[in-house]
């Protein structure tokens, strides 16, 4: 064991009390370091809805809702997460009906679970046929649109997903 003359006659670098004072501080920029290459290769995905910015802060464009609950729009959602078969029946005071209708299941946790599927209209009706991409795993906001995205019509959806009927009715915007 070395005495306390003996540590004062070593160098700076192999000073006892160095190391301590060292430990704490490389520790915090191996910890950074890890921090910043996580959020720089893991990204958080980017939000489904009509948000933009303005200023400081964000703020949501009611543009559509309000046109699908002027033209009082509702639809009916058939959903078999076995067969993968989707079915929608559009109600509502819109004409012409789109020939085809994009069906997003937007996952909250991340984009990566996000599943888009295109319906095609069945014979000139307000009746709609398409197939899931994926099987639906946990929750999901469903938001059912034209292919012009004029108008849209949204709802949150949660498991079991085997055989699920969902309506969906145009809300007034707040």
């Amino acid at each position: 064991m070395k005495t306390q003359e003996q540590y004062a006659n070593d160098p700076w670098y192999k000073q006892p009390w160095l190391l301590i004072a060292l430990i704490p501080l490389v520790a915090t920029v191996i910890a950074g370091t890890t921090f910043l290459v996580v959020s720089i290769v893991s990204s958080d995905g980017i939000v489904k809805d009509d948000y933009y910015r303005m200023a400081r802060g964000y703020y949501s464009d009611p543009t559509k809702k309000q046109l699908a609950y002027d033209n009082k729009l509702a639809a009916s959602v058939f959903i078999d997460n076995v067969t993968g078969d989707l079915s929608v029946k559009l109600m509502g005071n819109i004409k012409p009906l789109p020939t085809t209708l994009s069906l997003d299941f937007v996952s909250p946790t991340h984009q990566k679970y996000d599943i888009n599927s295109t319906l095609r209209q069945v014979s000139g009706e307000a009746f709609y046929i398409g197939s899931l991409t994926a099987p639906l795993n946990g929750k999901h906001y469903l938001m059912l649109s034209p292919k012009d995205e004029n108008w849209r019509l949204s709802t949150e959806v949660s498991p079991p997903y085997d055989q699920l009927n969902i309506e969906l009715k145009a809300e007034k915007p707040q």
